[in-house]
């Protein structure tokens, strides 16, 4: 990889505001699919949601399949001292051909394989591999945006190929009939809103135009393949799992509540991008620091979403399920993800930076053959518990090996290991303690209140004691 500058980007100073562009996006998200879930769960019976929560599971592992690791890439590329720029939008462009290309070979595979058996193919499959290409211009965008420090564009991105996506799935089940199929047409409908409005808000380059730049992403992107594929299935895999291995109902349920692990992952996803854009932009001179401190916020958000979100795990199970009692323990289990998850974030920024992401190749995909492996029985005998529980356990392995890659280099020593495993713990500690609580949305209302005292009082604690740091070192000054 090409040199970067050694000093800082100009931006440096917009960080916080950056930081809760996205954060604020991120929870955006979240609130809207939490108010739309609890409808379609009901107005679509089991079945149908079954196949709903599979496809949009399906769209979320392809698209991220299928960009191969470009995104990072690209906002790395982006602070390259040669030609930095023009390099960073001709691989958006790349990725965004390469993403249409292959979903459209693949919808059209799957038709003809369709018509050659005589069997068909179910409509929902074709409507999710078309949202897939759709998306890899998303994200390339989203990329290019990241690295401009514009988060509010970047937001509105995330919140149309998302929120508006599925609140166009509900109104299609609730004014035209309440199938899959239709869910996932308007589902499909917003997503091509979102792709065109990609390309308006920051524009790629042809690839052709400049020679080698298809082989650049090529030579960047066939190493992260297995990684980025891997790693999305460890975030939602189980949902397949349970859908081959018991039933389409198995994993309709473990889906309704996977939002438990997807929001600390989608809330710590949405803090990397500034994260991930201070520590690229950061000099070779400043990059221990930034580290550290990244490293420092990485861990005191992995535990307080992670604990919010276990709070909140009772009375989110009454409002996403029609069976509380039953999702309930697969809730409170799949926030343990965002210490692992954190600390993968902190670790694969920094081998980005050193181009040394082709070791992730083999790390990941070994971590999730070694947890479908495990997971596969229980999955089998429909006990989503300890499927969740072999979930939590992948991510703290892909954590600790992540970091184990880094560990040689002065930025990688400057990692607070023991934080993170003291984090891990905590949560752990409160997840037994909430578990020990018997079920009710009373009892639920009275943690999430307790939790958000407690992390709102540390917040304060925290700040005030930064605020005499500042003053103490003005006085000696």
């Amino acid at each position: 990889m090409l040199g970067r500058s050694s000093t800082p980007r100009p931006a440096r100073a917009d960080r916080s505001v950056s930081g809760t562009w996205y954060l604020v996006g991120s929870l955006l998200q979240g609130l809207g699919l939490l108010l739309i879930q609890p409808f379609a769960v009901r107005i679509l019976d089991e079945r149908q949601w079954g196949y709903v929560s599979t496809s949009v599971v399906t769209i979320q592992v392809l698209v991220v399949l299928i960009s191969a690791g470009l995104p990072l890439a690209i906002t790395n590329l982006w602070f390259a001292r040669e030609r930095g720029q023009d390099r960073s939008r001709e691989m958006y462009g790349f990725m965004a051909i390469a993403s249409a290309a292959l979903a459209a070979a693949s919808a059209l595979g799957l038709l003809g394989l369709g018509a050659l058996t005589g069997e068909g193919v179910a409509s929902t499959t074709v409507l999710s591999v078309v949202s897939v290409g759709i998306l890899g211009t998303v994200l390339g965008s989203q990329a290019v945006l990241r690295a401009q420090n514009r988060p509010g564009r970047f937001v509105l991105l995330s919140i149309g190929s998302s929120v508006l996506a599925n609140l166009l799935g509900l109104l299609g089940i609730i004014f035209i009939a309440p199938t899959a199929e239709v869910y996932m047409g308007a589902y499909s409908l917003a997503v091509l809103g979102s792709g065109v409005a990609a390309l308006v808000l920051a524009r790629p380059r042809p690839p052709w135009k400049v020679p080698g730049s298809g082989r650049e992403s090529l030579k960047i992107a066939v190493p992260l393949l297995p990684h980025t594929g891997a790693l999305m299935l460890l975030t939602q895999g189980s949902v397949l799992i349970l859908a081959y291995a018991a039933a389409v109902e198995d994993a309709g349920h473990f889906g309704t509540v996977l939002i438990f692990a997807l929001g600390p992952i989608t809330i710590l996803n949405a803090l990397n991008n500034a994260w991930s854009t201070r520590m690229m932009s950061a000099g070779e001179d400043q990059l221990v620091d930034e580290t550290r401190r990244v490293s420092l916020e990485a861990v005191a958000w992995a535990v307080g979403v992670g604990l919010l979100a276990a709070s909140g795990a009772a009375v989110g199970s009454f409002i996403l399920s029609t069976e509380p009692g039953l999702v309930w323990p697969i809730a409170i289990t799949l926030p343990l993800v965002s210490i692992g998850y954190a600390l993968f974030l902190v670790a694969s920024n920094l081998l980005y930076i050193a181009d040394g992401t082709r070791r992730l190749a083999f790390v990941t995909p070994g971590v999730l053959v070694v947890v479908a492996v495990l997971a596969w029985w229980p999955a089998s005998e429909a006990d989503l518990v300890v499927v969740a529980m072999i979930q939590v356990l992948g991510f703290a392995c892909l954590g600790l090996l992540t970091y184990a890659m880094v560990l040689r280099t002065p930025p990688g020593r400057s990692v607070p290991l023991a934080l993170f495993l003291g984090g891990f713990g905590l949560q752990v500690g409160v997840v037994v303690l909430l578990g020990l609580v018997p079920l009710s949305f009373i009892a639920g209302v009275i943690e999430v209140a307790v939790i958000v005292a407690l992390l709102v009082v540390l917040f304060l604690l925290r700040s005030r004691r930064k605020a005499v740091q500042t003053l103490s070192g003005s006085a000696k000054h």
